[in-house]
């Protein structure tokens, strides 16, 4: 009759991310988890974010169509690959897309190899 919630551990709306590329975002807030309506974010999800804070370079915007999308890249909580190891990060870090494309031209930290089967376009980034 009822269904229970278990909670994974991963990113969930309102969960407070940092930037990792130059766009000028120093934090954001996950208010949408793309396809995904209920449950946690992975790494390569894709994120709806309201921006926390920013520098004073920054031209992106909280109004309301103007909300930019972005790409899980690190998070906290392990990520299990296929040949059974684990991977996890110390912080929680997405880079901001627009039509698949990174807008920034610099991604600061790691980043998983998970990611470019997300969005082709940052595989260039990952080594």
């Amino acid at each position: 009759m009822f269904r229970s919630l278990v909670l994974c551990g991963g990113l969930q709306k309102q969960s407070i991310v940092r930037c990792a590329d130059n766009t000028g975002i120093i934090k954001g807030c996950i208010i949408g988890l793309g396809r995904i309506h209920w449950g946690t974010g992975g790494v390569g999800h894709r994120i709806r974010i309201s921006i926390r804070d920013k520098t004073s370079q920054c031209k992106l915007s909280n109004e309301p169509g103007q909300l930019p999308k972005g790409l899980i890249i690190r998070r906290r909580k392990e990520t299990g690959r296929k040949d059974g190891h684990y991977i996890k990060f110390d912080e929680n870090a997405f880079v901001v897309i627009a039509k698949n494309k990174p807008k920034g031209t610099k991604i600061k930290g790691p980043m998983i190899m998970e990611t470019k089967h997300n969005s082709l376009n940052l595989a260039r980034y990952v080594f």
